[in-house]
């Protein structure tokens, strides 16, 4: 299932202009190597289009690594460097996704959580905001929380 909301978070996210290189149709999501879901995310996703753009897994080993990735998921495996590495990429323009309970606090920018047996997601706006990622009303509508200039909003 996070497979599939990966897939659709990037669907709703627009990139500042030149960040997305025309000569390159990629739309690079990055896990580590050790993540758990590995070949689940491989298997589900790559290779899947989204206009114009193929969307790609790639593997990271060292947070050195995440340089051209457009997206970035930090498992609950990755609680260890979550902040740390979130603090590096501040203010680029790579949508980060997670599952900690501290992700958003953290500078993440979108949040999954359990709720009712179901997957829900919060965004944190603000983060998002300031690394120029736009993301489409359609997706903040359907978020539990987003947070926004440092209040969070209930979605629906």
């Amino acid at each position: 299932m996070k497979a599939a909301f990966l897939f659709h978070f990037a669907q709703f996210v627009d990139w500042p202009a030149g960040v997305l290189n025309s000569g390159d149709p990629s739309l690079n999501l990055c896990i580590f190597d050790d993540e758990p879901r590995r070949q689940e995310l491989q298997s589900t996703i790559d290779g899947k289009t989204i206009g114009v753009r193929v969307f790609h897994v790639r593997l990271i080993y060292q947070p050195q690594e995440i340089q051209g990735c457009n997206m970035l998921f930090l498992s609950r495996d990755e609680a260890g460097r979550q902040t740390s590495i979130l603090k590096s990429i501040r203010g680029m323009p790579i949508l980060t996704v997670g599952e900690t309970a501290n992700f958003l606090s953290d500078g993440g920018m979108i949040r999954f959580h359990i709720e009712n047996d179901k997957i829900r997601f919060d965004i944190n706006l603000v983060d998002a905001e300031a690394s120029h990622l736009k993301i489409s009303s359609r997706l903040l509508l359907l978020a539990t929380l987003v947070t926004q200039s440092g209040a969070p909003d209930r979605g629906r």
